[in-house]
């Protein structure tokens, strides 16, 4: 995998237009790699496939892409998508809602919202698809502290949901009982930041699909698809919540129910 760049040098800003809104969907459809990639449609990433519809550079850091964004852009697409298909498909709204937001978006804020729904519905998805496999014993224990992350919404109510999911982990050993403790992990360290969205967490998805490995590992793939794609999704709710410039050529990609 090619080695991430740290910033773009000597790029100017680009006016972005519906055009070049609807020139970056297509970009993205045409499938999104794993890592930097080569600048060729279907052979780069989310951020890549940004430049290359700027005529920029070959690069993973456009400047019309807030960074704290750029980040969690990149931490979503390195993610174990099934294909690339389903990490374009997955990602193609987002793609599209974070142009223009460099020096439009407050970071700070962003930041937060995204620990506080990592903490309120990604953390909660983990723990119960830990309590859906591991021993009854601890079950209660689990939907307890999802319950908590829900209502609170707080580092102490990860914290709390962190040790929960180890004990069922070092008890069950179960797969999902991993992850779920390191969901709640990533969002109690997110909190304590309150700076850097990209860390706040995606063991939602290896969640889903280590419950859906039981059945096979085509389940699995779709499980973590999904879960991944939900979770882009909720991203996209802050940005419009935020009024994000590019959520205005969001009809270029309507949502598709799941």
């Amino acid at each position: 995998m090619q080695e991430r760049c740290e910033e773009s040098e000597g790029e100017a800003m680009v006016e972005i237009t519906r055009e070049i809104a609807q020139k970056v969907r297509d970009t993205v459809d045409a499938g999104l790699v794993r890592g930097l990639g080569k600048p060729v449609p279907g052979q780069m990433c989310v951020e890549a496939a940004v430049c290359y519809a700027l005529e920029l550079p070959h690069g993973d850091a456009p400047a019309c892409v807030a960074p704290a964004l750029r980040r969690l852009m990149i931490g979503l697409n390195d993610r174990p998508w099934s294909s690339p298909q389903a990490r374009a498909q997955g990602l193609r709204r987002l793609a599209v809602a974070q142009l223009g937001s460099a020096g439009t978006l407050d970071e700070r804020e962003f930041a937060r919202r995204v620990v506080d729904m990592t903490i309120r519905q990604v953390v909660p998805a983990g723990l119960r698809a830990a309590a859906s496999v591991c021993d009854p014993q601890h079950a209660s224990a689990l939907e307890a502290a999802a319950v908590r992350c829900e209502q609170e919404g707080t580092r102490k109510a990860a914290e709390n949901a962190e040790r929960v999911a180890s004990i069922a982990k070092d008890d069950a050993a179960d797969a999902t009982a991993y992850a779920a403790a390191d969901a709640a992990a990533s969002a109690s360290a997110a909190a304590a930041a309150d700076a850097d969205a990209a860390s706040a967490a995606y063991a939602y998805a290896d969640s889903a699909s280590a419950t859906a490995y039981a059945a096979d590992a085509d389940a699995a793939n779709r499980a973590r698809d999904h879960a991944l794609a939900e979770y882009a999704e909720w991203v996209v709710e802050i940005l419009l919540d935020m009024h994000a410039p590019g959520c205005q050529w969001l009809d270029l990609t309507p949502a598709t129910s799941s």
